[in-house]
């Protein structure tokens, strides 16, 4: 760990708290989250009972977990962008870039401060998501295991969301550039395991792998496997460095 890292991201995450678009993301997630969860529990509700009557059981894992875990990665595109959008571009646009050059800070510290300061927004954003398995618990037997394995799983895949928006946010000093970059590089990135299904052979297998899609699947089921987390490691490390370079390159213009 870097030795300056931890002034960059109290700065990070006082400014990021203190601005309107993360009250918005906060506002927008939670509904959007709140809805994603009715639906599904009500549909589990109204037919587990009529399976029970059968003598059969819905998997409260495949009906309820997994879709509503999934459904909250789906809200990660277009929400997190709103969230990294500003934290290269604006600091370009006013010019306090340059000045934030003059500090006795590495770029490194620069990077991972403003990224983990999105990450901690990231948290607040999930945590809450906890108690509406809390809710049911009195109800059916919540599996704790898979449910913490599957918030890990979307604790991962913000993270390496919010990695590629800090990327696009120092490509440019547009906000809105930097948004729609990082929508649509995370838009590609979801897809691409339909766009592997239109392929065959060992270019299946490739882009099958580097879509999200194939390494999140099992981890909001609750299936932890060490090629899922590796792949989310390099992944985010990959766009850190990335921005990195990028905030070199132009360091030096």
């Amino acid at each position: 760990m870097t030795t300056n890292l931890y002034p960059i991201y109290r700065r990070e995450t006082r400014a990021l708290f203190l601005s309107p678009v993360a009250w918005i993301v906060l506002f927008a997630f939670y509904s959007l989250a709140g809805f994603f969860w009715v639906a599904p529990l009500s549909q589990y509700a109204f037919y587990s009972v009529m399976m029970a009557e059968r003598g059969q059981v819905m998997k409260l894992v495949d009906y309820l977990i997994a879709p509503f875990l999934g459904n909250v990665t789906v809200t990660f595109i277009f929400l997190l962008p709103l969230v990294s959008m500003r934290q290269f571009s604006e600091e370009k646009k006013s010019g306090t870039i340059e000045t934030l050059f003059t500090y006795p800070f590495s770029d490194l510290d620069i990077v991972l401060g403003k990224w983990l300061a999105a990450v901690t927004l990231l948290g607040v954003m999930l945590l809450p998501l906890l108690m509406d398995f809390g809710l049911i618990a009195d109800k059916v037997a919540v599996p704790w295991p898979v449910v913490a394995t599957g918030m890990a799983g979307v604790f991962m895949v913000g993270a390496c969301y919010l990695a590629v928006g800090l990327f696009t946010s120092a490509l440019t000093e547009n906000q809105v550039v930097a948004a729609a970059l990082s929508f649509g590089a995370l838009l590609l990135l979801f897809v691409l395991n339909w766009l592997a299904a239109s392929a065959s052979g060992s270019l299946h297998d490739l882009i099958g792998q580097l879509s999200i899609t194939t390494h999140m699947q099992d981890l909001t089921k609750g299936l932890l496997a060490l090629k899922d987390v590796t792949y989310f490691i390099l992944f985010t490390a990959f766009m850190l460095f990335c921005t990195l370079r990028v905030l070199e390159s132009k360091k030096w213009r």
